[in-house]
């Protein structure tokens, strides 16, 4: 008996200084404006469609955004790791510095937000065999950092022409992340024994259903791109950022994040277009969280 397929929602909260760091702008003080305005509007949107989601967070504003994470917990969705300070890139760091990043991160959230995390995603989906080791020796049980598809050898030299020369991006694998197997799956070699949950691709083309691609994309082309993977058997893991749920102009974002895929759209449309997809998802799929999945489909 096959059992039905499934969908998971995830945010990463990546802060605006965070964002503005991956564009190459540096020495920014940690801004909380995530916080503020888009996590409780992405709780109220979670709330009126009666499912809960995986917060993916930065530990580095564990200590300060504690009431806010216990709160999302309390509600019954899941607080992940997205690093200690979502350093770019990610997998070239020293060993002691990785270790704080993957394994320090879990304990801080773990104590912030009252629940044991058990997840992590990688900075900008930067992750190689090395740091599948860690985070499986970090007591990790599953990590979401795959992107199954040949836009991320695109995204890997944008993100390296910004990098300043730290790692090369040759040392990765990066045809073989590009189609590495796009269902959930239970990691063998490298992170053994963790769950690998990538990011939606279609089947053939491997066209991400990522929720930035709806800004870069004409919204028919990804409209279809997504209901072929919602027309398949297979499960649907969405994610997309807290910046989706801003505004530049009324919520008082750095102007310098007008370069970030969707932020000079209206705050109206862009809770439209999220709420819009997420219901339909919603209509296709059972949703859980990733730790929920973990539990009951991939038994230790």
């Amino acid at each position: 008996m096959t059992t039905p397929p499934y969908a998971v929602f995830s945010c990463d909260l990546d802060t605006v200084d965070r964002h503005l760091q991956g564009y190459g702008i540096e020495d920014l003080p940690p801004c909380d404006v995530i916080y503020r305005k888009a996590v409780p509007r992405l709780l109220e949107l979670f709330e009126q469609l009666d499912i809960h989601g995986v917060f993916f967070t930065i530990a580095r504003d564990a200590d300060d955004q504690s009431d806010l994470l216990r709160r999302i917990a309390g509600a019954g969705h899941e607080i992940a790791s997205h690093s200690m300070t979502h350093p770019q890139p990610f997998r070239s760091l020293p060993s002691a510095q990785l270790t704080v990043e993957i394994n320090d991160s879990r304990a801080r959230l773990s104590d912030a937000c009252g629940n044991e995390v058990v997840g992590f995603r990688a900075p900008a989906w930067d992750i190689d065999d090395r740091v599948l080791d860690e985070l499986a020796r970090s007591g990790y049980k599953y990590d979401a950092s795959f992107f199954p598809t040949p836009a991320l050898i695109a995204s890997r030299l944008s993100a390296y022409r910004r990098s300043e020369g730290m790692g090369s991006i040759f040392s990765m694998d990066l045809l073989g992340h590009a189609f590495a197997r796009r269902s959930p799956h239970r990691l063998h070699g490298a992170g053994a024994g963790m769950i690998e949950f990538p990011v939606a691709v279609t089947r053939w083309l491997r066209f991400p259903t990522y929720h930035t691609l709806a800004y870069l994309t004409p919204r028919p082309v990804y409209m279809r791109a997504l209901r072929s993977v919602l027309k398949s058997n297979e499960p649907i893991c969405y994610e997309f950022h807290a910046a989706d749920l801003l505004a530049l102009d009324d919520d008082g974002v750095d102007p310098r994040m007008d370069r970030h895929p969707g932020m000079k759209l209206p705050l109206a449309e862009k809770l439209a277009l999220l709420k819009s997809v997420v219901s339909e998802i919603r209509a296709r799929r059972d949703v859980y969280t990733y730790s929920g999945i973990t539990e009951s489909r991939f038994p230790s």
